[in-house]
């Protein structure tokens, strides 16, 4: 994999995480889409595209790799890719979505803490002022954004857990892969960040094909019961050509350069981008709160990029990581 430097690195993970904040505005272009079908076209194009990657390329940079890294390929495609998002529905659909949008809120805090625990890049007291601005900002933007008078209106106790439930083993796939997936990249410089996108979207597309009779059969799919297939097409293609394939080709990028620790933080950029996007589609602008909110989200990314320059330790993992053992890649190996 081509040297990449930390500020680079940043700006590949800013920019990944930009495009994947045009998931939170299809739900707001086409409001009547089905949400499950509109997933399915999404993982299946991802796939397809990775296809005709491979095709085109004749599988330049794979040759020689053995079945335990498309093993790896394909956790990570569950962990990063559909399972999440399976978790996430499931989370949404019994808890309600204020909830699970607070928990799911919280990804930017998980993967840099799991990630510097993992990597030990910073004294965790070095992280304490960027990622309390952060967990306050999100704090902020969630009294806007989230209905609470209507978190726990319609579901029942039991639902209710399950939904939680569900909601936090989506939070604990993506911040395993994101730390697992930066470890692996780290362990395998020779794996170019677009051969690695193009894998997991082959495991993206075999997963798809499990899940879709799956799917169909248990009439989570209503493309074409007052669904129209043409958005659900158009907004899947979008999403898994741009967001899934070319957005997870710059987050490699940014994974194998940045401390992990950084790069955790580097999610609220999708969350602001999102908002931003469904701010500007809907004409309207964010109440002072949320801007408030959003001012400390972006104040505290920018802490954390600063101290990569100023951080002795964070220079010398970047220089010359030799990472620690990637447990849970290597539980896989033997994934949101």
């Amino acid at each position: 994999m081509q040297k990449t430097s930390p500020l680079v690195g940043v700006l590949f993970g800013v920019t990944a995480n930009m495009i994947w904040g045009l998931a939170f505005l299809l739900p707001a272009v086409l409001p009547t889409s089905d949400a499950v079908g509109l997933a399915v076209a999404r993982y299946l194009s991802f796939g397809l595209l990775s296809l005709v990657v491979v095709a085109v390329t004749r599988g330049a940079g794979m040759r020689g790799l053995g079945r335990r890294v498309w093993l790896t390929a394909l956790a990570f495609a569950f962990a990063g890719h559909l399972g999440y998002y399976l978790f996430l529905v499931q989370g949404i659909g019994h808890a309600g979505a204020p909830i699970t949008t607070v928990i799911i809120g919280t990804l930017p805090v998980t993967v840099a803490l799991a990630g510097n625990w993992a990597r030990k890049e910073f004294p965790l007291s070095r992280l304490a002022l960027p990622l309390g601005a952060i967990v306050v900002g999100l704090v902020l933007v969630n009294l806007e954004e989230v209905d609470w008078h209507n978190v726990f209106s319609g579901h029942s106790g039991s639902s209710w857990v399950l939904g939680i439930g569900a909601a936090l083993t989506a939070l604990g796939m993506w911040t395993w892969y994101a730390v697992a997936n930066a470890n692996f990249l780290r362990r395998h410089p020779e794996i170019a960040p677009i051969t690695w996108s193009t894998m997991m979207g082959v495991g993206a597309l075999v997963l798809s094909l499990v899940a879709l009779p799956i799917a169909a059969g248990a009439g989570a799919i209503h493309v074409g019961a007052g669904h129209s297939l043409l958005p659900v097409l158009g907004g899947g293609l979008l999403l898994g050509m741009l967001v899934s394939w070319f957005g997870t080709v710059l987050w490699n990028r940014a994974s194998g350069s940045v401390p992990i620790s950084i790069a955790g933080q580097l999610a609220v950029i999708q969350m602001i981008s999102g908002l931003i996007y469904v701010f500007t589609w809907d004409s309207r602008m964010p109440p002072p709160v949320e801007l408030v909110g959003i001012a400390l989200l972006i104040g505290g990314v920018l802490l954390a990029i600063q101290r990569i320059r100023t951080t002795p330790e964070a220079r010398r993992v970047t220089a010359d990581a030799a990472p620690v053992a990637d447990a849970p890649a290597a539980a896989v190996e033997s994934g949101r």
